[in-house]
């Protein structure tokens, strides 16, 4: 019996189609993870309701398209028949549970859910009069209840692996009691079904953890070439891809106003002189954290870049020059009234400003750009700590 079962299983599960269908659902796995962390990417808790489900739904659908072109693959593989099915159910309840892991959102969770209704066997009116009907009733509360607690649990099963194990184990008996009520093949099959799903899943996990890592380090080189190293913030790389497409977007909108305002730090080389670079980089970190938090905090719409040395960039998306003067310096009030305390010793810094929008004579970014740092120079040799808005120059005290 035990050369039957083992010849069975060979026969079964160690041919061509066993390792076209395993390529196939790898090469699924790899679109659903591509897609999913592209779309999750643009979202987050504060986005509005409408983009988080327009999201979700994507989502859904391209778990849906997995689901559908694997049984499209599977019946051409068996020239239109059902033989080893196995097979491919198998290979749909990998899917589905793996996007429970990848895809935390309740459109997955509805679709884990009702399944087993939309199995088509299961809606078939004789199951009613089936003796078995009770346990595939069991099995599916079962089943739902697992779904459940894995949607809720993600992060807490993905830190064990036991936890996993388990998880994995009760999703896929459960499922497979389901099936064998509507195909009544020998209960031994449901172990070895099992143990073939549990391979299955290992052998997923293993390439999208590799995937997922690959994805990583692309977004850790991502950050290296448009973050700055020492302040975190965004850089001039950065700068220059971003103002290329805002010149394109906002030159053709008259309508709508982009300003831009440069700030450096007033008399940055004594810092350097006097005290060291290390702590000339302290002063710019400080500046960069302060700004950057004040900005999100306040939630002034504004990106901030380091343009280079101690110059640093924020751009204002709709907003006009006088919009801009406020919040300009309330950012400067914060940060005179947080001081850098280093090694003991209080370090008073304070910024200069220069102010300008977009307007229809520039011919580039850089004719903007250019005018900032006018202004910019406009306000240090004016006796620095001030804030030149289009050639006009304020101190920052006079505007309280």
């Amino acid at each position: 019996m035990p050369d039957i079962i083992l010849e069975k299983f060979i026969n079964n599960y160690l041919n061509i189609n066993s390792a076209i269908i395993t390529l196939v659902t790898i090469g699924l796995i790899t679109i659903i993870t591509i897609v999913a962390y592209s779309l999750e990417r643009k979202i987050s808790r504060s986005s509005p309701f409408y983009k988080r489900i327009t999201v979700h739904l994507l989502e859904g659908l391209v778990l849906g398209f997995s689901m559908i072109m694997l049984e499209q693959i599977f019946f051409i593989l068996n020239s239109g028949s059902i033989n080893n099915g196995w097979l491919y159910a198998n290979a749909q309840l990998t899917i589905l549970l793996y996007c429970m892991y990848l895809i935390r959102n309740k459109i997955t969770l509805i679709i884990n859910i009702l399944m087993p209704i939309l199995y088509y066997h299961s809606m078939n009116l004789p199951r009613l009069n089936n003796k078995d009907l009770p346990l595939f009733a069991i099995s599916y509360i079962f089943l739902i209840i697992i779904v459940s607690f894995i949607y809720y649990q993600t992060e807490n099963l993905e830190n064990s692996e036991w936890k996993y194990l388990i998880m994995q184990v009760l999703f896929g008996l459960s499922w497979w009691i389901i099936l064998w009520v509507d195909h009544s093949f020998p209960t031994i099959e449901i172990l070895i079904m099992l143990i073939v799903f549990l391979i299955y899943m290992s052998i997923i996990r293993f390439c999208a953890k590799k995937l997922q890592d690959t994805m990583l380090n692309y977004d850790d080189l991502q950050v290296q070439v448009n973050y700055d190293e020492l302040t975190g913030i965004r850089n001039r790389a950065n700068l220059d891809k971003t103002s290329i497409e805002l010149y394109k977007t906002y030159y053709s909108e008259k309508a709508v106003p982009l300003t831009i305002a440069m700030f450096d730090i007033d008399h940055f080389k004594e810092f350097n002189d006097q005290y060291g670079h290390s702590t000339g980089d302290e002063v710019l970190k400080h500046v960069a954290h302060t700004m950057e938090r004040e900005m999100f905090l306040t939630d002034t719409k504004g990106q901030l870049f380091r343009f280079g040395g101690e110059e640093f960039i924020i751009i204002f998306r709709g907003k006009k020059p006088a919009e801009c003067v406020p919040i300009i310096t309330d950012l400067r009030n914060t940060l005179v009234n947080t001081p850098l305390i280093l090694n003991g010793q209080k370090l008073d810094v304070s910024i200069s400003f220069g102010i300008s929008k977009l307007i229809e004579e520039d011919s580039s970014f850089e004719d903007l750009f250019n005018r900032v740092d006018k202004y910019l120079y406009a306000s240090k040799n004016s006796g620095r700590n001030r804030l030149t808005v289009e050639g006009f120059t304020y101190n920052f005290d006079d505007l309280k």
